[in-house]
């Protein structure tokens, strides 16, 4: 132990200090002591070169080492199961091979279940069949002698309805209802449901599982949503063969209609005689193909309390938060059973690699193994203490109450934690309490300077890395990070850890000392936090959990650092100087940085594929910039600190070699870098557009993210076609787009006349040398006549009944102007001004109209209304069957078969043919 000669108690050296070699030595003697062999109180504590390297290594290597078991235990999964019953028990267990059958059939033998399409009839006759079939095999184990075995119940409905569909959940406001509010017409929209329950008694409360078997345009859906179907399948084999649950039945939907805007979901909550029985739902989704599943909205404390009980438990409610907002473009069945049903559940689903969502990828293949298991075997458990312990119904009959205010996280995927708002004030109140001890007691020892400091360099660790993005924006090269969710942090991150240092080394207080500066600095990260917890939990915001997970870790340590100060002082008999001991980094560190690792994980393998499907108006590098940043910054603060151990000129170094490696980055990204490949597609929507009343055949390309793609896909479009794109934003004619609305607003598109081209390729002289339109050739588009017409001129009211026939047509969508005061559907008319409006129609198979009743504020008897009406051919949306309706006498053209060949493997094409034409009723 070195010796240490005592000179004066009271006297202070006043030399500033630079960090230089001998600043040990001045540390000493600013405190009043002389080391007689330096560098032996501290071991940890050098100042050479070599030293200062083993240091950071040493330190950052702990984090990393967080960071590996982060990433471990986040993508960690169950191994598949194969058998259905346990080989040494013989209990029934759920088998991910089972719910393999399902998804493999659903996705790869059926594929595209678009609905009123063929395959979605189908596809229920299959689902039928398959439920027959678990029916049967449950009766044969009653009649082995399985005893108590539940009711088994099956429903078909099959049902026409309306409802207002406010996409976002922001179509509230009448100024946002204009872009945001779609009116969904379903006729003919079929459910399958089952029910198993104990009897009479058990049937008076039942939860409700969900998940839908119809696919979007262009995704064979294994993930979204026959995942859900096969699990559930799964489910009902299990349970109907076993005991059953004691106090709830279970009952589950088939639905035939998500994609369509949750006609279906909305049917069976709105109309079927199980509605009123229902008391809660668990809804499960897919939205990517690995991973486990997340629970990302949940609505009430019981149901959350119950997701206590699942093995594998993912999910926070951050993600809760995050989708409550409407900044998601996305929308699951949830919300029906929620605003129709007024009902309380868990919102489940599969998230990670969502580059494949709602794509030709989305397949049995890409499903990673263990996936199914972990969905499954979640929703076992809780279906199994729902029915058997929970009480459904509270204060006679009522059911539970909705709220937001519960704070609910997984620990790292081990367990499950969840307690009201209200606790977690609590707890806050005793964080904040703690933390003004250390500053009472002096084991924090912030400064005004100190503070600024991290406030500046939080700051400037999220703006910084956009500098970086509007170089990539500006040079042409956006969105070069897309194909990895962690390729942002390497290109973006490097500026934004030099930024948040720089701040640090022009705050440096030189009439201080190092370690002064260092306890400064560490004091003032937990008071940052200290602040931010408090802001967000008068906010009420059950996010705040996270800023508490900071602020006690950081106020622990300084508690730490302060004794284990103390305990040198005492085993060696000195007086010691303010100073941070190397293992309080340690102790500050280890939670916050693990659990950070640990939902960052999640947090990019979410955002970074989202940006691909969010528009092209969205400042998708700007916001992977933002994101790394933020990364940078709450992966492990303390480092602002440590930054200070060595000085000024090791801190300079350190900056300087983080902008010599985003340079490297820089260069790497725009050289080496492609945004797009096979497996992370650029989306693209191409649609062929057939005018009868312009008489103009067009096609019709727009893509949904900020990236390239006129010179990577439009400029061969238009040497396959010869002749050249015109742009035309959606802003000039939303409607240009309606067969998908209300996603149709994100949509800019680049135009192509295929009228010469059709001309060049057909066989049929007359039609090659005609002037006349190519769509005089469409005669059996859908019709649009109006019956049973009256004119009030009293009122000045017009009335009439539109009735629409679309023979071999799905998705008719119409759109008008006119001021409305009332019409048949279910909901109310959204404005009593002169209105857009815009009203989607989908149909169940073999569906060939509807009707819609309509009276409106008119000038005169012959004031007619004009309807535009947008409809999708039954052909020109498979990539796996090359079948094309054709113009009449055409020939085989193939417009759409060309441009699908032509398109390379980097982009996702969703495609569809179309007419539109304009009637006056």
């Amino acid at each position: 132990m070195p010796a240490l000669k005592n000179r004066s108690a009271r006297r202070r050296d006043n030399s500033r200090h630079d960090g230089s070699a001998g600043e040990k030595t001045s540390y000493a003697t600013e405190a009043g002591y002389e080391l007689t062999k330096p560098q032996q109180l501290f071991p940890h504590r050098t100042s050479g070169t070599i030293d200062a390297i083993l240091s950071w290594i040493y330190y950052l290597g702990f984090l990393a080492l967080l960071a590996t078991f982060a990433f471990k235990f986040h993508y960690a999964l169950p191994k598949p199961v194969v058998e259905g019953r346990n080989p040494t028990t013989g209990e029934l267990q759920f088998s991910e091979a089972n719910v393999r059958l399902i998804t493999g059939h659903l996705s790869e033998n059926i594929g595209l279940r678009l609905i009123g399409t063929e395959s979605v009839d189908e596809t229920e006759q299959y689902l039928i069949r398959e439920i027959k079939e678990l029916k049967e095999q449950a009766k044969i184990e009653k009649a082995t002698g399985q005893k108590n075995l539940p009711n088994f119940d099956m429903w078909i409905q099959v049902n026409d309805g309306s409802h207002r569909f406010d996409f976002m959940s922001k179509g509230k406001s009448e100024l946002s209802t204009l872009v945001r509010c779609a009116t969904s017409m379903y006729t003919n929209m079929t459910n399958i449901i089952v029910r198993l329950s104990c009897g009479p008694e058990c049937d008076k409360n039942a939860i409700l599982l969900n998940a839908h078997y119809d696919t979007t345009l262009g995704s064979p859906g294994a993930a979204d949503d026959a995942l859900g179907v096969g699990v559930q399948m799964e489910l009902i084999r299990i349970l109907s063969q076993q005991p059953a649950l004691k106090k709830n039945s279970v009952i589950f939907l088939f639905n035939g209609g998500e994609e369509s805007l949750q006609d279906a979901s909305h049917s069976f909550i709105t109309q079927h005689e199980l509605k009123d029985t229902v008391r809660a739902v668990i809804n499960l989704e897919g939205c990517g193909t690995s991973g486990p599943e997340i629970l990302f909205q949940a609505n009430s404390r019981p149901m959350i309390d119950a997701y206590k009980k699942v093995p594998y438990p993912h999910g926070s409610v951050v993600a809760n938060d995050l989708f409550s907002t409407g900044m998601i473009l996305s929308d699951t069945d949830f919300r029906q059973f929620v605003d129709h049903g007024n009902l309380t559940g868990l919102d489940m689903a599969v998230y990670m690699n969502s580059y494949l969502y709602h794509t030709h990828l989305d397949l049995n293949e890409h499903m990673e193994l263990g996936l199914p298991q972990h969905m499954g075997e979640n929703t076992l458990a809780l279906v199994r203490h729902i029915g058997n312990e929970v009480e459904l119904t509270t204060n006679g009959g009522k059911m539970f109450e909705k709220t937001s205010q519960v704070v609910f996280f997984d620990v790292m995927g081990f367990f499950f934690l969840a307690y009201p708002f209200d606790t977690a004030i609590r707890i806050h109140l005793l964080i904040g309490s703690l933390a003004l001890y250390t500053l009472s007691s002096g084991a924090s020892r912030p400064s005004q300077r100190s503070v600024i400091s991290i406030l500046l360099s939080f700051v400037t660790a999220l703006m910084t890395p956009n500098l970086v993005a509007f170089i990539l924006v500006t040079i042409g090269k956006p969105m070069q990070w897309f194909t990895h969710e962690w390729l942002p942090i390497a290109i973006f991150s490097p500026i934004s850890a030099a930024a948040m240092l720089t701040v640090q080394y022009f705050f440096y207080d030189k009439r201080l000392s190092a370690p002064t500066n260092e306890l400064a600095t560490l004091s003032g990260i937990q008071f940052f936090f200290g602040v931010v917890m408090g802001s967000a939990t008068y906010a009420q915001l059950a996010s705040s959990y996270i800023t508490a997970v900071y602020s006690l870790p950081y106020t622990l340590g300084l508690i730490f650092n302060q004794n284990r100060i103390y305990l040198l002082r005492r085993l060696r008999k000195t007086e010691l100087s303010a100073t941070v001991d190397f293992s309080t980094y340690l102790v500050s560190s280890l939670v916050p940085t693990a659990y950070f690792f640990y939902a960052a994980i999640s947090l990019f393998d979410f955002l970074v594929p989202l940006t691909g499907r969010t528009g092209v108006d969205t400042p998708a590098d700007y916001i992977a910039a933002t994101l790394s940043g933020l990364y940078v910054f709450c992966a492990c603060p303390p480092i602002l600190a440590f930054a200070h151990r060595f000085g000024l000129p090791t801190l300079k170094r350190i900056i300087s070699l983080l902008l010599i490696l985003q340079v490297m980055a820089l260069f790497v990204s725009t050289m080496y870098l492609e945004p797009f490949d096979k497996m992370h597609p650029k989306r693209i929507f191409a649609q062929h557009l057939r005018n009868l009343t312009s008489g103009e055949t067009l096609v019709y390309v727009a893509h949904a993210d900020a990236g390239p793609i006129y010179d990577n896909y439009v400029r061969d479009l238009e040497t396959l076609f010869d002749t050249k794109a015109r742009f035309k934003s959606g802003l000039e004619n939303p409607g240009d787009w309606n067969a998908i609305y209300p996603f149709s607003q994100f949509l800019d598109s680049y135009i192509l006349d295929t009228t010469p081209f059709i001309r060049s390729e057909t066989l049929n002289d007359t039609i090659a040398t005609s002037t006349a339109p190519l769509t005089d050739l469409i005669h059996d588009a859908p019709k649009l006549i109006a019956e049973g017409v009256s004119y009030d001129p009293t009122t000045g009211l017009r009335r009439l009944t539109v009735l629409c026939t679309h023979p071999e047509y799905i998705l008719t969508v119409i759109s008008f102007d006119a001021q409305l005061t009332s019409w048949s559907l279910s909901s109310d008319v959204p404005s009593k001004e002169t209105f857009h409006y815009v009203i989607r129609n989908a149909g169940g198979y073999r569906t060939d109209g509807w009707r819609l009743d309509l009276e409106y504020k008119a000038k005169g008897p012959e004031d007619r209304l004009r309807i535009e009406i947008t409809s999708m051919e039954t052909e020109s949306f498979d990539w796996r069957v090359e079948k094309e309706r054709e113009l009449a006498g055409s020939g085989d053209i193939g417009v759409m078969r060309k441009l699908v060949r032509a398109t390379p493997d980097f982009i996702a094409l969703t495609y569809f043919s179309t007419v539109a034409s304009l009637f006056e009723l």
